[in-house]
């Protein structure tokens, strides 16, 4: 198989038309020169060059190869140039994964930055629960996740990015649609879409252990997974509920976000993961390193 330099060697004699100058432009002499050429053409099995005298012009087959040795060469160059950019983090592939509640007001963020690190990077953008993120990260189907703090993290490296507290989403219409701020014992009795156990354990978690310590009793009328979901439900009337303030973000015509007076400790928080490697990718590490710069609260480690 041909090498690189001869094809080289033959694209500047096609130009120079002189083996002389050609020499002279690649700054080695002639007779090497002339050895790659005769090594290129007992590969291919054709004669590039007619040499008549001390003139030399193109055969019919030389002709033919000068358009595609240019564009092997340019495309060796252009994979030389790809591979130097992997290598610094500027280019190639980087597949996020996020969870659905995400998208309302972090998730526009999170794409502006990857973009100001390069806008070379091929951002793939899959919509994922925390348990899956949790599973893609170490397994490589994904190469960064925003996330709920997951039960088992043990592969993970997090950081916590944002902390956000509850508001209280209501449908306009509500009796207490009016009420400027909510305490948490107005939400006593009310008709209440709740996250479920299974898709929505983050929320559960939080929201039942908060009622259960101060004895509020709302009346659960669904159980749910997504907060986009339920705000849904909200804006058709079927009760309150207590979402991620985030969702200011949400266009639903009949649904109001109230501030709702909770204990400092409650809040929703996202996290920024990856997996826990030997390896690095030069792209992968500079994209988190960015993310960190502009969202970073709490430096979390290895371990949360």
């Amino acid at each position: 198989m041909f090498e690189l330099n001869q094809l080289r060697s033959f694209v500047t004699i096609a130009n120079e038309m002189s083996f002389r100058r050609a020499a002279k432009t690649l700054n080695m002499t002639q007779p090497p020169l002339t050895r790659q050429i005769q090594l290129l053409e007992r590969e291919i099995g054709v004669q590039l060059f007619d040499r008549t005298g001390r003139t030399i012009r193109l055969t019919a087959a030389g002709q033919r190869f000068l358009s595609e040795a240019e564009d092997l060469l340019r495309r060796a160059e252009g994979a030389a140039l790809s591979a130097k950019r992997a290598d610094s983090g500027m280019e190639g592939s980087l597949v996020l994964g996020f969870i659905p509640i995400a998208a309302l007001g972090l998730l526009p963020q999170i794409i502006e930055t990857v973009r100001q690190v390069s806008p070379r990077i091929d951002l793939v953008l899959q919509e994922m629960s925390t348990i899956d993120q949790a599973e893609a990260l170490p397994a490589g189907r994904i190469d960064v996740g925003l996330m709920r703090p997951p039960r088992d993290h043990s592969r993970l490296q997090l950081t916590q990015i944002v902390r956000e507290p509850f508001a209280v989403a209501i449908h306009r219409d509500h009796p207490l649609a009016e009420q400027r701020n909510f305490a948490l014992q107005d939400l006593d009795g009310q008709d209440f879409i709740m996250y479920s156990p299974s898709g929505g354990a983050y929320g559960y978690e939080i929201l039942t252990s908060l009622f259960s310590r101060h004895d509020i009793r709302p009346r659960i009328v669904q159980l749910i997974g997504q907060s986009i979901t339920i705000l849904s439900l909200v804006n058709a009337g079927e009760g309150l509920a207590l979402v991620p303030e985030f969702s200011h973000q949400t266009i639903l015509p009949n649904v109001l976000l109230k501030p709702v007076r909770l204990p400092e400790n409650i809040a929703t928080e996202y996290y920024l993961g990856i997996a826990k490697s030997t390896t690095v990718n030069p792209l992968v590490e500079r994209v988190h390193l960015a993310l960190l710069d502009r969202f970073i609260i709490n430096q979390t480690g290895s371990d949360t």
